[in-house]
């Protein structure tokens, strides 16, 4: 799939410069739906948690100003 959605970009840019505009506009979907399908999440950790063990997870809202509530 992503060897034909390289090709359409290609070929659609190619065509778009030569004078057709529909083509840029072709050429733009297939860019960003082939952008779509190779984004990836990033992973921030990766391992085991061996019995006895504990993982905690926490989030920080960037903007509650830094403040710390813990007790």
């Amino acid at each position: 799939m992503d060897w034909l959605l390289r090709n359409l970009v290609s070929r659609a840019l190619r065509r778009g410069r030569a004078g057709e505009p529909v083509w840029l506009a072709v050429a733009l979907a297939a860019w960003l739906v082939r952008r779509a399908r190779n984004a990836k999440a990033e992973v921030v950790w990766e391992g085991r948690v061996d019995p006895g063990q504990r993982l905690v997870v926490t989030t920080i809202d960037p903007g509650a100003g830094g403040g710390s509530d813990r007790g």
